[in-house]
């Protein structure tokens, strides 16, 4: 199944930027900033809706921690030491690059809410983080926009070359292969 994100966009505007964001806050604000540039809403409003889905799925996050479910789990408890010796060292510039490092958004959002963290200092840091990435990812997305057809059609032919180039590849090492298992007078290798 195929996902028309253009067609999404147009169909629910800022509403999807702001349910999307929620789930994706590093794609979502760049496609975003392409649909925005193509007029389909206000850059303004779509920089803000962005941000506050982000924020409101961290947030989710953060209360999901704060479950005594996920409290009390054994595998939080396994790792509390070692996540609390990170957030000594790193302290709350975890939540910006949490942003940033691909795969730690989820986990440090749900780690910082069982660790019981204060609300108001997490939906700040959180806030400007969120307003800082999504800004500027929007802003790629914006600017590169006019060039996104002609960057598909290249990767499109990048993908052909790469393509034939790997069959290619398998083929000769295929062949050098067998000749290798033939032996060098075309028979069969036998050992003595």
């Amino acid at each position: 199944m195929v996902v028309n994100v253009e067609l999404l966009i147009s169909k629910y505007g800022l509403v999807a930027v702001f349910l999307a964001a929620m789930l994706e806050a590093d794609v979502i604000p760049v496609l975003s900033g392409v649909a925005a540039h193509r007029g389909y809403f206000n850059p303004f409003l779509a920089v803000a809706a962005a941000s506050f889905g982000a924020l409101a799925g961290d947030c989710l996050w953060f209360y999901v921690g704060r479950h005594a479910l996920i409290k009390n789990s054994a595998t939080l408890q396994r790792i509390r030491s070692k996540a609390e010796v990170l957030f000594r060292r790193v302290g709350h510039w975890q939540i910006p690059a949490s942003h940033v490092i691909y795969g730690t958004r989820v986990a440090t959002m749900t780690f910082l809410g069982a660790r019981g963290s204060p609300v108001g200092r997490f939906v700040l840091l959180d806030g400007v983080s969120c307003l800082a990435l999504t800004t500027l990812l929007f802003s790629l997305g914006f600017a590169l926009s006019a060039s996104v057809s002609l960057i598909l059609n290249s990767v499109r032919r990048v993908e052909v070359v790469l393509l034939v180039a790997v069959a290619t590849g398998g083929l000769v090492l295929h062949l050098l292969g067998r000749r290798i298992l033939q032996g060098p007078a075309g028979g069969e290798h036998t050992s003595q």
